[in-house]
């Protein structure tokens, strides 16, 4: 099982979605007492240089990111519930690759 210690957020552009959807990650965070994770947003292009324990996209690009070994695929970008049900399952999660939909 991967420790979750840095998560990445992103969208095409890296500047909007993904920097929303990093301040919501960091509000659960923050509610559910987890510390020590980082949390940082990026466009597409920049992902390959990252690295990063588990990436949180919304399903307008997951077709673009699912070589990588653990997604967070989100239908709602700003749906705080369904960030903070999917990010429960991901910390819950024992395998070290899945993707939750």
């Amino acid at each position: 099982m991967v420790e979750i210690k840095k998560i990445l957020c992103c969208c095409g552009g890296g500047m909007g979605s993904s920097f929303m959807v990093q301040l919501n990650i960091q509000k659960y965070l923050k509610q559910t007492g987890r510390e020590g994770i980082e949390v940082d947003h990026v466009s597409l292009g920049e992902i390959s240089a990252q690295k990063f324990d588990l990436l949180v996209v919304g399903r307008d690009i997951v077709y673009n990111v699912r070589e990588y070994p653990r997604i967070v695929e989100l239908f709602r970008i700003m749906d705080m519930k369904e960030l903070s049900e999917k990010l429960d399952r991901a910390f819950a999660c024992q395998e070290d690759t899945y993707h939750i939909k």
